[in-house]
Parts: C-alpha cells; structure tokens; sequence
C-alpha cells in the first residue's frame, strides 16, 4: 500500500538550479535568534541554523546544522513558507541523513576530505575594530551539491514529518504550491531524481489552512535581506541605513530600537551610549555570536570595568563552540597582559584553522605547565 504523503517536497534547487562557486556564511545573530523564536513556536528543539551568502533559493544541512541562503529569503513572501521548509530540514537534521550520505559517498569515492566542510579563509578586520569580527568564511559549494542530493527514501522521510507538522500547527502551503507549479516538470538531473512536480503540488493541495499573518520577526529579516517587507517602515530603515543614513529617533516600537542600533553598529554608524544598549540587547537575544562580538566591543573600548563579564562568559557552554572563541580569549589575555594565557589561546585558535605559520609563532610562546587545568580541558589540541 502506498505511504500517504510520499512525494518528494524537497524545496531546495527545485525553484532555481543557479550553481555558485560558493556559499558565504553570515553570522546574523538576529536570523539565528528568530529561529529559536521559531522553534519554540513549533514546539522543536532548538536547532544550529545560520544564513549563507548566495543567490540560488536553497536551503541544505551540514553537519548538525541547517544553511538557508539570503536567495531563498528574498522569493519567499510568507512566513509559513519558510516554516515548512524548516521543517524538512529539520527533519534531514533529527533522522541523521547527512551522517549517512556523508559516509555512502566516502565509501563511494574512497575520499576522507568529505569531513572538511569549510574552505576558510580568516579576515579579522581592523578598518573598524568596533564594529566587531569579520569572516570569509564559505562553505564548498560542491560539497552541498554533493550532499544536498539525499537519496528519494530520506526524501519521503522528511516530506513525511513535514506534512505531519504542517497538519499540526495548520500552515498554509499555497505559496510552496505556486512555487512548484511556476517550477513544472523542469529538464535537468536533479528533477529526474525525483517524482513529478504534479504529484507533489497534488499532494500539498489536500493541506488546506488559511493563511497566518508574518510575525514582525520574520517582516524585519525579509526587509533586511530583500527590502520587501510588508512593514514599510522597516524597508525605510534598511534603505536608509544602506545610504549610511541612522536617525537615532527611529519611529520604531520599542523591540526593534535595539535592532536598529545594532544594525547601524554593525555599518560603523555612531550609536549613542552604546555599551548599555548592547546589554539590552543580549537580555533580549541570547545568540552566543552575538556574546563573542560582546567581548570584542568590550576590548577594543578598553572598558577595563566590564570585563568581569569575559571572565563570566569564558566557559559559556554556546560560545566555546564558536569560531572566534580561542582568539578573542587571546586577545582578551594579551590585553591585560596575561602572556602565556594569551599565547596559548592564539595558539588554539590558528592550529584550528590551519594557519601552521601563525600557530608555529605562538605555539612556541606558552608553558604548559603555566595553563591553568581548566584552559587545557576545553583546548582543541594538547
């Protein structure tokens, strides 16, 4: 007997197969913390999901992470649309497709580069330290190509928990629907994979919910990456914030003031009272990116009299596992002159990151037996 709800809806490369060289990662800590937002919302657990710098609609999972590109944000009207893709994403996430690609095409192409998912390159720039870290980091766009082409039974896998969740919280598909239907039974590899556009817009046409207003979360992400929010004055501000304009007198609720302060801190615009502000803003968000920027604030202003709260945060359990976190404690170290601390950390962060001439420098630099038992218990290598 045939599985209900067994076609494929596998969102991604079916709307646009525009092939780029690379996926830049943007670390936004307001779009991560809308999906936390969102995953309380759909009663899920929280998941690592961070935006992708490019212009093809996709949206893919890595690792214990899910990628949705800045293309994908700028074609999508409504935010139930952006649910339900969420959701098949998650799904690839919880039933562990990727760990089984990722091997199946180990076994397949005898390749261990496979676990290298990153092509880094590091740029901390120091045109405006204030303003905080700054990545090149991209993701190998042959990689997700690779990846993003799960197998029809993973497919049916995550169509099936979607459509269950869809039911459950009664989200409206007629957007995914015209995507589809403007898709049709397009001429390339990827579609042959899978089964035909008309059954799976027959398939979503059985899920009738009306239509749920966009949260004011999802209008500002949607003005801020395309300046097409249904909230005109949320596209004001991004249009004027990309001339470089920021009225400190904002006409905008009190929730998003802090937003906006932090928009315009990241563009390099003058920000009254900042350091209070930024403290306002992490009651709000508590995205450990957003901490790590924190502490960078913090060091390059010299505020000598906040910094018990790098002490505070050293061991934060979300900021240990980001990126930057064994360079800025190395910064942190080298500013208040602790040397060997701050050699140490260095030395952690460009081993990570496989710049052997700069770890070589610094690796050199410290005493082991100076390193406190804590530090070595969360280093990354010995």
């Amino acid at each position: 007997m045939k599985i209900k709800f067994k076609f494929i809806f596998f969102i991604f490369f079916t709307f646009f197969f525009n092939k780029l060289n690379s996926y830049e990662i943007i670390r936004d800590p307001i779009f991560e913390d809308y999906f936390d937002y969102l995953s309380k919302e759909l009663n899920i657990n929280k998941s690592n999901v961070y935006l992708t710098r490019n212009e093809s609609a996709n949206a893919f999972v890595l690792n214990n992470n899910i990628y949705f590109t800045t293309g994908l944000l700028k074609i999508i009207k409504y935010e139930d649309t952006l649910k339900a893709i969420y959701l098949h994403e998650y799904a690839h996430l919880i039933k562990n497709h990727f760990i089984s690609k990722k091997f199946k095409i180990q076994e397949s192409r005898k390749k261990n580069n496979i676990f290298n998912l990153f092509s880094i390159g590091l740029a901390v720039f120091a045109s405006n330290a204030n303003v905080g870290l700054g990545t090149s980091i991209s993701l190998n766009s042959n990689l997700i190509d690779e990846i993003s082409k799960h197998s029809i039974k993973f497919e049916i896998e995550a169509d099936n928990f979607m459509i269950n969740e869809i039911k459950k919280n009664k989200i409206n598909t007629s957007e995914l629907i015209s995507f589809l239907e403007k898709a049709g039974n397009q001429d390339n590899n990827y579609i042959k994979t899978h089964p035909r556009t008309n059954d799976r817009i027959n398939n979503l046409k059985e899920l009738d919910y009306n239509k749920q207003i966009n949260s004011q979360k999802f209008e500002w992400i949607k003005s801020k990456y395309s300046n097409d929010s249904n909230i005109m004055s949320f596209n004001i501000f991004f249009e004027d914030l990309n001339k470089g304009i920021f009225y400190k007198d904002e006409v905008l609720n009190d929730m998003y003031k802090p937003l906006a302060q932090y928009e315009a801190f990241k563009r390099g615009l003058i920000v009254d009272d900042w350091h209070n502000n930024f403290q306002t803003l992490l009651e709000i968000n508590d995205n450990s990116f957003l901490k790590i920027e924190y502490i960078n604030y913090l060091l390059e202003n010299n505020l000598y009299n906040k910094y018990y709260i790098i002490d505070d945060l050293k061991f934060n359990k979300d900021i240990i596992n980001e990126y930057f976190y064994h360079y800025i404690y190395g910064k942190y170290y080298q500013k208040i002159g602790n040397f060997n601390l701050s050699n140490f950390y260095f030395c952690q962060f460009y081993k990570g990151i496989n710049s052997n001439n700069k770890a070589d420098f610094f690796c050199k630099k410290y005493d082991i037996k100076d390193v406190p038992t804590l530090d070595k218990s969360y280093a990354l290598f010995k």
